[in-house]
């Protein structure tokens, strides 16, 4: 562990594929908690200053005037290994909680693909050489979803969320519709026909199944 000026911390570039910003209250409560107590944790970097988990305490830290923390240096051999941990801990941290839920599904679907869990219902969990959370490594889709405390529907509809097309995740992060609307309409409608029929609704309301499929 070590003390660095937080200029020398470089974002993971694709930590905003993965996670949001922290906002609203939450955000407000977070800043209260860094400027009362100071960061508590230390920020976990690769051996060239990217940071794998905590970004959100570094940009407290920016807004707080804070200009320097306590890093732990790992040294990652690939970038697997990297976004593994990044997304692992910040799951974990946020409770089952990334708010955003196609950003989930993107989160599920990266860790899946490292794993090389498949689909079924037997298998075996091998140990992994570390101490961060997800110690025992699923192999299959539903010791996944149990490690990260949801239910198997859940996890796959999370990874269907993840593969819906662009204009459909927008209106969903917006809030505009709910994820089982998101489904619905992926379920029901080919790309075009989604596309088309988004174009009929008002961006700025928000919007059920029946009202979007059967208006």
């Amino acid at each position: 562990m070590q003390t660095v000026p937080i200029t020398k911390l470089n974002p993971h570039p694709d930590n905003s594929y993965y996670f949001d910003d922290i906002t609203g209250e939450s955000w407000d409560n977070f800043l209260r908690s860094i400027k009362t107590s100071g960061v508590k944790v230390e920020v976990l970097v690769t051996q060239d200053m990217t940071i794998v988990s905590g970004h959100q305490r570094i940009r407290a830290c920016k807004e707080l005037g804070i200009n320097e923390v306590r890093v732990h240096v790992n040294h990652y051999d690939d970038e697997d290994s990297i976004l593994k941990d990044m997304i692992e801990i910040n799951v974990m941290q946020r409770g089952i909680g990334n708010i955003n839920p196609v950003k989930m599904g993107r989160c599920i679907k990266t860790l899946e693909r490292i794993y090389g869990i498949r689909s079924g219902s037997a298998g075996r969990a091998s140990l992994e050489d570390n101490n961060y959370p997800l110690k025992i490594i699923p192999r299959i889709e539903q010791e996944f979803a149990d490690k990260l405390g949801i239910s198997l529907p859940s996890l796959k509809n999370y990874k269907k969320l993840a593969e819906l097309i662009p204009e459909v995740q927008g209106f969903l992060a917006t809030g505009m519709i709910n994820p089982t609307t998101a489904l619905a309409l992926a379920r029901q409608l080919s790309s075009d026909d989604q596309i088309r029929l988004l174009s009929q609704f008002d961006a700025a309301k928000k919007y059920t199944k029946d009202e979007m499929l059967y208006a």
